[in-house]
């Protein structure tokens, strides 16, 4: 997914990545989560179904807040990724409008450029684009999700990436998401826990990030550090799979871990750590039929992107 290393930027200490301020950056599993029980009002834009998975994740002890919801066995998700008491920079917002994201996106989906569709309004402000072919949608934006702070320097600049996918189950058109999609309000939470009253908890029933028998091969692209990295992959119980791999450039040895979550086999996080001292962790996903993706930052918000293959 496209969004994924967005919340994952500062410096290396000894607790590893943190702000400016020390404040820790790495993802922690939150788990999974019913419909009411989101921070975001993500179910009222689908329909009703126990078929979705959900994984949640924070840092900073939720200063930032990302959650996901799949379904389609991974084909089909709603990611947002959120500030709670800051905001994303310019920068991103002018990243969400040039679109490059999002056209990776929609071609997945098979959404022609012809139907591609740029938002750049003031009210709720959202930067960024949508799409729609047949029952396909996409979009990938930034928006401002809280009402403007106190703060001198709060510009209502956007606080919130909305990135969504798929060609089933979405119950509203993708310009009614971008305007609507938001922080859960209390009607929200009951309008939802009502309607999933009668059909119980959610399947959350992803399966682990591959099976005991595969081999599998890191390949992998470090912004300002190597363009191609190759490594090994090694299973290591149920939902964890260790990696490693050298970086000739930069004459360092690395290793590193990907753990499934434990709302859905399909998403999870990964860290990594290199014997000349760079660190870098983030998320990754995986879509049926295709490799495990993993995207994240250094202590230099240099991008790392890669792929675990079969």
């Amino acid at each position: 997914m496209a969004g994924a290393a967005l919340l994952l930027a500062g410096c290396v200490t000894d607790q590893g990545l943190t702000d400016r301020k020390g404040r820790s950056l790495s993802l922690d599993d939150e788990g999974s989560f019913e419909p009411a029980e989101s921070r975001f009002n993500t179910f009222k834009f689908l329909d009703v179904s126990k078929s979705y998975s959900t994984q949640a994740y924070e840092r900073d002890n939720g200063q930032g807040w990302a959650e996901i919801v799949k379904w389609d066995t991974g084909k089909s998700y709603v990611l947002i990724q959120y500030v709670n008491s800051a905001w994303f920079s310019r920068s991103t917002e002018d990243r969400a409008l040039e679109g490059a994201d999002f056209r990776k996106i929609a071609a997945k989906m098979g959404i022609p450029e012809a139907k591609h569709q740029m938002i750049d309004q003031v009210s709720p402000r959202t930067k960024g684009w949508i799409g729609k072919n047949g029952d396909c949608v996409a979009g990938f934006f930034a928006k401002r999700f809280k009402r403007f702070t106190p703060y001198d320097n709060d510009r209502g600049y956007s606080d919130a990436i909305v990135e969504f996918a798929g060609c089933s189950k979405f119950s509203e058109s993708p310009e009614a998401i971008m305007q609507g999609i938001n922080l859960i309000t209390e009607a929200d939470e009951a309008q939802l826990a009502a309607a999933y009253l009668n059909i119980g908890p959610l399947g959350n029933n992803g399966s682990t990030l591959t099976s005991q028998n595969q081999t599998w091969t890191f390949e992998g692209d470090w912004d300002g550090v190597s363009s191609e990295i190759e490594g090994e992959v090694r299973k290591k119980g149920a939902a964890q799979f260790d990696f490693s791999f050298d970086i000739t450039e930069a004459d360092a040895s690395c290793s590193g871990t990907a753990i499934t979550g434990s709302g859905t086999g399909n998403t999870g996080t990964w860290k990594l750590l290199c014997d000349n001292g760079l660190k870098a962790d983030g998320m990754w996903t995986k879509h049926e039929g295709q490799p495990i993706k993993g995207a994240g930052a250094d202590s230099m918000k240099r991008r790392i992107s890669f792929e675990l293959k079969s």
